[in-house]
Formats: structure tokens, C-alpha cells, sequence
């Protein structure tokens, strides 16, 4: 026999119903004033599954540069979407811009879902809601282009699934009917969804059909079943395979395979935060009772994301890109369980869960200007107005150079799409052979013997300092891989041309150059 519920303010109807209507209205309006805060950021790399999407449907096929096979985008369900946007018309930064929006709501959704599961009541629910929507680094890259909020829609739905059933002991049973005993269909879509979704998605549909027969029981792993899941991941697999010629992504031998040490360091102190939400998760779980296997497999597979995070060597990107995705889960289990926990430990749940999501919440200056109506500004983007200067650049180059000219860049993101040129990507992202035959880990690869072997016609290069200062054209010093190839002797062979795009970065409007050089030797 089931404990009987809790009851008390959190529980109790009479008492709820307007407190849970403040809630969700709080939700709608720090999320609605958040995006709308952060809206102009479209993020540089979002242009880099855009120019894959352009390019298939000019006929080249899923490829970087034509002729050139090399797997460079990170999501195939998110350049699937962004293909959709493109055959329709819509410009590709409002297409993806509107998409993360959708699925930073359809987050929002899943989170009263997976809370009112937990703890059987509205209120605890709404107010996962509201502490979710408060969560800064999925508002900062809802709009920005990037799959970050597909991926979160994709994970909490997957918890969702995990804790489906009845309400746990000690949970309110107000709204709540009892879960079936196996997963439905649709959860193993989603399984099959996030297996497309990310380089790491493989392993997790993987995982998350494990935790899902270990949650409900032997039934969730009958072979009709994990086939949904799987066959779509093994289908993309295999197409990987023939069309690239590989069984990962090329941004995973750009990025993740430096030396572990050092990796795993950085993968430590950028996951930092998010192992803190996540240990804060279990600590109020276990407050609010005995563990239920349901949230401990929903648990254990928040934990896997961080995991893969910390063995990919984190992120270059704050505000808390690749920790996004696992907040919404970690939020509604942290909310149900201070909820669902008694009054002497509830304090106690709730202030650990508050200190650890705290990081996560937007600064008064932000919160205030978001309520205020304004914008961020753009020197604050992730990358700062690069990617308008990068725009510009790629205008100038369009107009004075032949489409046939080699372009070898650093940022292989804003420029490259706005160009029908083939590209050179001097960090690795879109080049097989940075990628995969040089040393190194995230931005940490670069060839400038290959790249000048490959004699582009133009190279754009960035400077911290104005062109012309001290009467020195190109200042090093910006990136590794751009000093050396200036080092170079090969490099006599290039001339500056007298143009310059300034762009700022940072919240202090730190000044940066875009310069372009030509080559004049032959």
C-alpha cells in the first residue's frame, strides 16, 4: 500500500490555484523578455550547418566546399530542419531563430510534464516552470541558430519518459492517473530523435533505451520497440560511413581528441556548474525520501551529457552552451523534490538546489534590461559583431573576386556562408585533414604548410589591433594557427588589400579587425 500523499500548501488546491496561475504568468514573462533580449544574437557557427543547407539545395550535395565530402556540421536533425526552412524561403536566421524559440517552449512544456509527475501537484509544476524559464544559457541560445534547444527539448522529453507512472510516494495525486506500465511509441521516437541530434546522441539513445527498461521494466526492450529507436541512428551511421567516410563527425577530431590530461580539465572546470546542479538534484531527491528508480535512471542519464562534456574537453562558448541542454530535466527534478520533501528538510533541499542553479539565473543588469524591453547589446554576442563584419567582408569579396577564387579563413562560420567560393577552414571544423592528421584539441589544430600548398587566392585573417598601427599592416597575435601561418616563408607570396572591417567583442567593446589578404605570387 502507497504511503498516504502530503498534504499542505504545495498540495493543497484551495490554497494553489492562483499561486500556480503567478507562476506560469512569472514563466511566460521572463522567458518572453529573455528572448526577446537576446533575440539578434544569431551565433557565427550557426552559419556553418546554414552554408551545408544552401549548398544541398543548390544540387552540391550534404558538402563544405564542392567535391568535397567532409562532414562538418554537428546536428543531422537540426541541418534537416534548417533545410525544411530553407526550401520554404525564410531567411535561415529566422527560420532557426523561430525553431529554438519552439523547442525553448516545448522545454518549458516538458518541464511541467516531468514535474507534475514527481510530486502530483500544479504548484511544484509552475514553478519548475518559472525556475526554468529563469535559466539564462537556454534563453542566451534559443535564438542564436544552434541546435542547443532541440537538444534540451530532446533530453527532457527523454526524462519524461524515464519517470512516467504513478505519482511517488508522498506526491499529491491532484490531476495524476496512473502511467502505463511500458514506455508508449512516441518515447522511442524521441530516443531516435536524440540519437540525430548531437555527435554524442548515438550513446545516449543508447543509454536512454537501457535506463528505460531498468525504469519499467523488460517490456521497454522488446525488439519492435528499440527498433524505432534504433534503426534511424544505424540508418544515418551507415550514410556517414559511404558519404564521408567516417563513423563520427569531422568537429569531433577538430575538437575532442587532445591529450586526455589537459581535456579533461577543461571538460572538468567548463561542466563545473552543471555537476554542481546535478549533485544539488540528488541530494534533494534523497531529502524527499527514499530514491525511486524512475528518477534515479532519469538522474543517471542527466548525468551522462555532463559526462560526455567533460571527456570532450568542454567549450570555447559561455554562458553555458553544452550545459544547457540538461538544466530543464535537473530543474523539474530539483523543484518536484523540494516539494515533495517534509517540512524539516524541505529548507535544507531548497537552499542547496538555489545556490547550485544560481549561476544559471541572468544578472540583475540583464534581467533588468530584458524586463525593460531592450536588446543586448551586439559587442556581447558570443562572438561579438563578427559575424557582421564577416557579412561585410564576404560582400567586398563577392563583388571584387571570381566565385572560383580559394578563400582560406579562421572563422569558418558568417563568411563562408555568404560566398559561393570554395573555403578553406584553418581551424579544422570543415577539413578533414586539420582534423583528423593534426595534434591537438579544440582550436588547438592548424596546418599552415597545407593550407599554403593549397594556394588560396585570398586569406582573411583578424587582428586585435588596427591595421596600419605602427606601420604594420597585420598585427600577430590574435589566434596560433594565424601567427604561424604568417611565419611561414610561403607567406612572401601574399599581399594585405587596403580594406579593413572593424568588430567589436566582449562587454567592454574590445576592438578586433578583419583584414583580407591576396595572393600576388604565382
Amino acid at each position: 500500500m502507497r504511503p498516504a500523499p502530503t498534504r499542505g500548501f504545495l498540495h493543497d488546491p484551495r490554497h494553489g490555484q492562483w499561486a500556480v496561475l503567478a507562476l506560469l504568468v512569472l514563466a511566460g514573462v521572463l522567458g518572453a523578455a529573455l528572448v526577446h533580449y537576446d533575440w539578434q544574437h544569431v551565433a557565427d557557427d550557426a552559419f556553418i550547418a546554414f552554408r551545408y543547407a544552401r549548398n544541398l539545395q543548390a544540387g552540391l550535395g550534404l558538402v563544405w566546399n564542392a567535391g568535397e565530402r567532409v562532414e562538418g556540421f554537428s546536428s543531422p536533425l537540426w541541418l534537416g530542419l534548417l533545410i525544411l526552412g530553407r526550401l520554404s524561403g525564410v531567411p535561415l536566421p529566422a527560420w532557426a531563430g523561430g525553431l529554438g524559440v519552439l523547442f525553448l517552449a516545448l522545454s518549458l512544456l516538458l518541464v511541467w510534464r516531468v514535474a507534475a509527475r514527481l510530486s502530483g501537484a500544479g504548484l511544484p509544476a509552475a514553478a519548475a516552470c518559472a525556475v526554468a524559464a529563469a535559466l539564462y544559457p537556454l534563453q542566451h541560445w534559443a535564438a542564436s541558430g544552434l541546435e542547443t534547444t532541440l537538444f534540451a527539448a530532446l533530453v527532457t522529453a527523454a526524462v519524461w519518459g524515464l519517470v512516467a507512472g504513478q505519482p511517488l510516494a508522498g506526491a499529491g495525486e491532484a490531476g495524476m492517473r496512473p502511467g502505463r506500465a511500458s514506455l508508449p511509441y512516441w518515447w522511442y521516437l524521441v530516443a531516435a530523435a536524440l540519437g540525430l541530434a548531437r555527435p554524442e546522441g548515438p550513446v545516449l539513445a543508447g543509454l536512454l533505451v537501457v535506463l528505460g527498461g531498468l525504469a519499467h521494466g523488460r517490456a521497454a526492450w522488446a525488439w519492435q520497440r528499440v527498433a524505432v529507436a534504433g534503426a534511424p541512428v544505424l540508418a544515418w551511421l551507415l550514410f556517414r560511413r559511404f558519404y564521408y567516410g567516417d563513423w563520427l563527425p569531422n568537429p569531433y577530431y577538430a575538437k575532442a581528441t587532445g591529450e586526455l590530461v589537459p581535456r579533461m580539465v577543461r571538460g572538468l572546470l567548463y561542466a563545473f556548474w552543471g555537476i554542481t546542479a546535478w549533485l544539488a538534484a540528488v541530494l534533494a531527491t534523497r531529502l524527499a525520501g527514499p530514491f525511486d528508480r524512475r528518477v534515479v535512471a532519469a538522474l543517471g542519464f542527466l548525468a551522462a551529457p555532463l559526462a560526455m562534456v567533460i571527456g570532450a574537453g568542454g567549450d570555447w562558448m559561455w554562458h553555458g552552451r553544452l550545459l544547457a541542454p540538461v538544466l530543464p530535466g535537473l530543474a523539474a527534478i530539483a523543484v518536484a523534490a523540494v516539494a515533495r520533501a517534509r517540512a524539516q528538510q524541505r529548507a535544507a533541499a531548497l537552499l542547496a538546489c538555489g545556490l547550485a542553479f544560481l549561476p544559471f539565473a541572468p544578472s540583475p543588469s540583464v534581467l533588468g534590461a530584458a524586463l525593460g524591453g531592450r536588446r543586448i547589446a551586439a559587442g556581447s554576442f558570443q562572438e561579438g559583431t563578427l559575424a557582421q563584419a564577416s557579412l561585410a567582408a564576404a560582400g567586398f569579396v563577392r563583388e571584387h573576386y571570381p566565385p572560383d577564387a580559394l578563400v582560406a579563413v579562421n572563422h569558418a562560420g558568417a563568411l563562408p556562408y555568404q560566398l559561393p567560393n570554395p573555403v578553406i577552414d584553418m581551424t579544422g571544423l570543415c577539413d578533414w585533414h586539420i582534423a583528423h592528421e593534426r595534434q591537438g584539441g579544440l582550436h588547438q589544430k592548424f596546418d599552415p604548410v597545407y593550407v599554403l600548398a593549397r594556394r588560396p587566392d585570398l586569406v582573411v585573417l583578424n587582428s586585435k589591433v588596427r591595421p596600419g598601427s605602427e606601420g604594420i599592416w597585420y598585427h600577430k597575435g590574435y589566434w596560433q594557427g594565424e601567427t604561424a601561418l604568417v611565419d611561414e616563408p610561403g607567406w612572401q607570396a601574399y599581399r594585405p588589400v587596403e580594406v579593413y572591417w572593424p568588430w567589436r567583442w566582449g562587454d567592454r567593446g574590445e576592438q578586433r579587425f578583419i583584414v583580407l589578404y591576396q595572393r600576388v605570387a604565382r
